[in-house]
């Protein structure tokens, strides 16, 4: 019978069809695995966030051209902060409310063609009063593929970005976007 064999010296058949059934699952899962490639902005040595909302731009990515073949199938992005400080004597200062860093396409109008990119919870980055703390990495888990599908030039922002205090400054601020491919 298909699926069967008989092993010399017993007398039962085993039936190998759930074994076959295993193994190709598993070779469409690895199939289905992405190569992740990144790409990043130039830096920003200095951006300020007030205290007052408003819409904070950060670097533009270029997305250059992808490999031959390849699929999209997921886009993330990723904030590369190397310093973060309060400018401010006046006490600890941070992110003010839940914000988000958006991205859009270029080529199209904010609010129509962006997206959420990565989400800020209330309290992010807590620096005390006239002091400089470490940087931050951080990797969103938004997938990006609706805005994001392909090569072109990304453009970045804080939207209503606050903080509790007159200044809290990110320094050296890269922007990047992992592009995970896999063959078509």
């Amino acid at each position: 019978m298909p699926g069967e064999f008989y092993v010399e010296g017993k007398q039962e058949k085993t039936d190998l069809s759930q074994l076959i059934a295993g193994l190709t699952g598993l070779e469409a899962k690895v199939e289905s695995l992405a190569t992740p490639v990144d790409f990043w902005s130039t830096v920003d040595d200095v951006i300020d966030l007030p205290a007052a909302a408003t819409d904070v731009g950060l670097p533009d990515v270029a997305v250059g051209e992808l490999p031959a073949g390849a699929m999209v199938a997921r886009v993330v992005a990723i904030l590369k902060v190397r310093a973060i400080e309060n400018t401010n004597a006046g006490g600890p200062n941070a992110i003010n409310g839940i914000q988000a860093i958006r991205v859009k396409k270029s080529t199209g109008s904010w609010g129509i063609h962006d997206i959420a990119a990565i989400d800020l919870p209330d309290n992010l980055w807590k620096v005390a009063a006239s002091t400089r703390e470490m940087g931050d990495i951080l990797i969103g888990s938004i997938d990006l593929k609706p805005v994001a599908n392909g090569p072109g030039a990304y453009n970045f922002r804080f939207e209503d970005a606050r903080a509790d205090l007159d200044y809290l400054r990110l320094n050296d601020v890269m922007v990047g976007m992992r592009f995970y491919l896999r063959a078509a």
